[in-house]
């Protein structure tokens, strides 16, 4: 009588080389789509780039840099935080439990490189932007300022929304707390995104969250920001010499003044300001360059964290609603956009999420 063999036979290093490859490619193949769509923008914007000559230069590589420190620094935060928990934990083997966590992350590599690409693929995605943003004033000269400072006073009840916010929040310290909100923005979101791009419980909400994020910054930041050009309010006077928002320069500016007089601090919002409008001059390619208001992308992506926050966790949830709020508050008070640009942005934000979330159910064999 036959006797079952209850083990499998070794591979040889080439079907190990198969399999490795094989692994990986179910890796990749998991973001197709968001690979397909990095890859078919970059091509087009790029031979565009090239057929109008454009007058600021195109480059692949603007956040390279930038994303490389941002995740070597991510790591080594989360490589701190993580042995001191374990230190407080009162792990017998801290060191021990830490390299086994640090094999857990980086194996198997094809997961690790996998990631990596994803990350590359980012870099092209800001890459592409800044680019697109730097082309607006070229495509659509700046067009629609008046028509949203009007807009605002009419949905305001004739009040402009900078005079509501710094009537609600007066004074220098609260300009300053809004402003450090502001730039909160930033690591909230990269947060996010390193979240989402190593997060596998929930596929489909992982899908949602990063298609929604790179389609918001080419439909939100580029196509209906063309549409509808507009410097927002602290670039109308050096662009159009309307003074309009003159009041509300000058109170930011003694803001900042006194926090510089009592060493503890400054506006960012003002430094910022004049950099970007040094990038505009020169006609640069850089990081963050280009001037647009409508819509805004700083609350396109605050209401975008808030959806995706919210359906891991309601309570977190509200409390990324009540952020988005502050952004919105914050863009407004530091003389970034129209309180339109933010309620805008937030309606495209919205749609954009439903809609990825339906082709996700309706197509689900493409977003596995």
């Amino acid at each position: 009588m036959a006797q079952d063999n209850n083990y499998e036979l070794p591979l040889n290093w080439q079907q190990k080389v198969s399999l490795w490859f094989g692994e990986l490619k179910v890796h990749l193949l998991k973001d197709k789509v968001l690979y397909l769509y990095c890859a078919v923008t970059t091509v087009v914007i790029y031979s565009l780039s090239l057929y109008f000559q454009s007058p600021i230069r195109y480059s692949l590589t603007t956040y390279l840099e930038t994303i490389g420190t941002a995740c070597y620094i991510t790591f080594l935060m989360w490589c701190t935080y993580y042995y001191f928990y374990l230190i407080v934990q009162k792990e017998k083997s801290p060191s021990k439990q830490f390299l086994r966590k640090l094999a857990q992350i980086f194996f198997p590599l094809n997961r690790t490189i996998a990631v990596a690409t994803l990350v590359l693929m980012l870099t092209l995605v800001f890459s592409n932007h800044t680019f697109l943003k730097s082309l607006i004033p070229i495509l659509h000269p700046f067009s629609f300022d008046e028509a949203f400072i009007n807009l605002d006073r009419v949905l305001h009840f004739g009040v402009d929304p900078w005079v509501i916010t710094h009537s609600l929040f007066p004074g220098a310290w609260s300009s300053y707390v809004l402003n450090m909100a502001y730039n909160a923005w930033f690591f909230l979101m990269w947060g996010m995104l390193i979240f989402f791009l190593i997060y596998k419980k929930l596929p489909q909400l992982r899908q949602q969250f990063l298609l929604t994020f790179v389609l918001s910054w080419m439909v939100i930041g580029f196509f209906f920001a063309t549409l509808l050009s507009s410097v927002g309010p602290c670039y109308v006077e050096p662009l159009s010499e309307n003074n309009y928002f003159s009041p509300l320069m000058e109170t930011l500016r003694a803001q900042n003044q006194y926090l510089l007089d009592i060493e503890i601090g400054q506006l960012w919002a003002l430094a910022t300001q004049e950099h970007l409008w040094h990038d505009y001059i020169e006609q640069a390619n850089s990081i963050g360059s280009g001037i647009s208001a409508m819509p805004s992308m700083h609350v396109s992506i605050a209401v975008l964290i808030a959806l995706s926050i919210y359906r891991l966790n309601k309570i977190a949830g509200y409390v990324a609603y009540f952020f988005a709020l502050i952004i919105q508050i914050g863009s407004v008070h530091l003389a970034w956009h129209y309180a339109i640009d933010g309620y805008f942005a937030t309606v495209l934000t919205i749609l954009i999420w439903k809609g990825v979330g339906y082709l996700i159910h309706r197509y689900p064999s493409a977003f596995p």
